[in-house]
């Protein structure tokens, strides 16, 4: 497992907390997962991604490192030049080209794709991006609440009602995207969500190989109990003890003022 924790502060009014964990899990070999997350330094925004790799002969964590580099350099790089969609919008997609485009210059990875799921904050102003099965969630005193949607066709069908939540939970198709970032098809494009961070309320964001085996109902227990970057180290622990059949990442920004 490998940890890394930031923070954004702006005296008097305003801290998040991000901490974030990753780990390959119990079943893997090696990790195609890759998460990052950048402090307000002075660029005026703060960011976390996690993404997830597959196939291309294990190239998986070469599309999770494009996409991550891609993505964050191009909201350094056009932060002031677009609004906070346009930014993520963009960004998603010219990460979904670089990776197809990596893949035609390397016959051997192809194939190969992610799934992302990100939050860029501006102070308590959030956009959340996702695309793929990575997730979302909001966990406040309550609850902790899925604020994505999973692009699989599992979902598709539970979101046209041909068949329930309890039968998509063992369905053969469950664990089929519809959407990512790279694999050799245009399905890059992002759902976007934007809202507020309240004091004490906690955004996860986190790879298939945590949502899949860690229900909600732990995930708000650990969360909940605990500092941010014990959360994660937890919630990685609680993957791993559930079987751990998937590479695992964690991310947990925290409103602490």
């Amino acid at each position: 497992m490998y940890k890394i924790f930031k923070r954004s502060h702006y005296p008097g009014n305003f801290e998040v907390q991000m901490a974030g964990a990753c780990d390959p899990g119990m079943a893997r070999e090696h990790n195609e997962d890759a998460i990052s997350l950048q402090d307000d330094d002075g660029r005026g925004y703060y960011m976390a991604i996690v993404c997830d790799g597959m196939g291309g002969h294990n190239a998986g964590e070469v599309a999770s490192a494009i996409a991550v580099d891609t993505i964050s350099n191009y909201l350094r790089e056009n932060f002031f030049l677009q609004s906070p969609r346009e930014l993520l919008y963009h960004g998603f997609l010219l990460a979904s080209t670089n990776i197809t485009e990596y893949t035609a210059r390397k016959p051997d990875t192809e194939g190969m794709g992610c799934t992302a799921v990100m939050v860029m904050g501006i102070k308590d102003k959030m956009w959340v991006a996702h695309s793929g099965d990575s997730r979302a969630y909001l966990v406040d005193s309550r609850a902790a609440t899925p604020i994505t949607l999973d692009h699989t066709m599992v979902q598709e069908l539970v979101s046209k009602g041909v068949i329930t939540k309890d039968q998509a939970a063992v369905h053969p198709y469950r664990g089929r995207i519809s959407r990512c970032l790279g694999h050799g098809k245009s399905k890059g494009v992002p759902d976007i969500n934007a809202g507020i961070i309240e004091v004490a309320d906690n955004i996860l964001l986190c790879s298939d190989g945590l949502s899949d085996v860690v229900p909600a109902e732990m995930i708000h227990e650990i969360v909940t109990k605990n500092t941010a970057r014990n959360a994660v180290r937890k919630l990685v622990q609680a993957a791993n003890q559930a079987g751990g059949p998937d590479n695992i990442s964690a991310i947990l920004i925290r409103r602490v003022l």
